[in-house]
Formats: C-alpha cells, sequence, structure tokens
C-alpha cells in the first residue's frame, strides 16, 4: 500500500517536473529565435551607418567623431559625382590626358539625402526591415542611440582613419529575457573598429 501511495504522489510530481523542463526549453528556443531577429536586424541599421559614415568621409576626409555631424552632413551637405569621359592612355597621366582633351572629368554636386542609399545601395538591404530615415541612429525596440566614435590610428607607419559604432547585447535584446542565456550582455554588436583599419561589422561578415 505504501508503494502505490508513494508513486500517487510521484505522479502529479513528475508531471510538474516535465512541464517546467519542457517550458524551460521552449523559453530558450523562443528566446533564440527572437534574438537572432533582433540581431538581425540592428545589422542591418548598422550597415546603413556605415554607407552614411564612408559618405561622410569621401565629402570631408575623415569620419564622423557624433552622430550631430554624421546627420547634419546627411540632411544638408552635397557629395561631389565625377562623370569620366575617354581613356587615359597609358604613356601619359589622367592630368596630361586633361590638359590634351583627350579625357575629361565633370564633377557635380547632388545632396547626400538623395545619393547616400540610392536604388542600387536599397536593392542589397535586407527587406524585412525598412530603411527608417527618421531614426537611423536608434538602436530598433529601444529610445536609445548606438554608441558613435571616430579618429585616426597608425599602421605600418601609416596613417589612417577609423570610425566605430555599435551596441550592447543588452540593448540590443531590449524587451526580452536575455538574462542567463549564452550571450555576454556587455559585449558590442558593432561596424568599424578604433584599432584596426576595418569597415567589418563583429557579426561575422
Amino acid at each position: 500500500m505504501k508503494s502505490k501511495k508513494i508513486a500517487l504522489i510521484l505522479i502529479p510530481l513528475n508531471l510538474i517536473l516535465v512541464y517546467f523542463v519542457y517550458n524551460s526549453i521552449q523559453s530558450e528556443v523562443n528566446f533564440n529565435k527572437d534574438a537572432k531577429e533582433h540581431i538581425a536586424e540592428n545589422v542591418q541599421k548598422l550597415k546603413d551607418l556605415r554607407a552614411l559614415q564612408i559618405a561622410y568621409k569621401k565629402t570631408h576626409a575623415s569620419y564622423a567623431k557624433t552622430f550631430e555631424s554624421l546627420l547634419y552632413f546627411f540632411e544638408h551637405d552635397s557629395i561631389a559625382i565625377v562623370r569620366a569621359e575617354g581613356e587615359t592612355p597609358d604613356s601619359l597621366t589622367d592630368l596630361q590626358a586633361i590638359e590634351l582633351g583627350i579625357i575629361s572629368r565633370d564633377t557635380s554636386f547632388v545632396p547626400a539625402i538623395e545619393n547616400v542609399f540610392d536604388d542600387i545601395y536599397l536593392k542589397s538591404r535586407n527587406e524585412k526591415y525598412p530603411l527608417d530615415l527618421n531614426n537611423l541612429t536608434t538602436i530598433p525596440h529601444t529610445n536609445k542611440q548606438y554608441t558613435v566614435d571616430a579618429g585616426i590610428i597608425e599602421k605600418g607607419k601609416v596613417i589612417v582613419q577609423v570610425f566605430e559604432i555599435g551596441a550592447t547585447y543588452r540593448d540590443i535584446f531590449s524587451g526580452l529575457d536575455a538574462e542567463n542565456k549564452k550571450y555576454d550582455l556587455n559585449k558590442m554588436l558593432k561596424v568599424g573598429s578604433m584599432n584596426e583599419a576595418s569597415l567589418n561589422g563583429n557579426w561575422g561578415e
């Protein structure tokens, strides 16, 4: 009789244990799915900001140190577009060929806001995450901005311009239960580097 009573007690306990195990596994599955989505959305925004920094550097010969400078450039500045006609002979420099009238270089200026995210760039984007020009620097699902920095470093006795834009995984996973998961929430998801001459993101591109 005792064994039967023990068995009757263990059955609901086992069911409860199974429920908690299943719930824990399902919670992990759901988090991983949502985390992947949050990362992908931020990766696309970091790519957009990289494109903007590259355009800024072509105009100002350095990267923007603040989002205020970057956004002012985007909204109010212009980009030089050089149209080339003709081909420079091997025996001449471009300058000599221009002076001889063999080639021509026509420079025009277009608003940055119309050129940075042109049709070619838009076709390369992940269409799942529309380009939001009003919130370029805002981390999705938050009211926070990405961090940004820019400067110069010396590599092989050469001075190079660098920039870095990113956010911690804690902010990337805003709204998710990310504690005690496989991610270090203090680490950054970022593009560029203040230590290396790199335009790559650290998400493995």
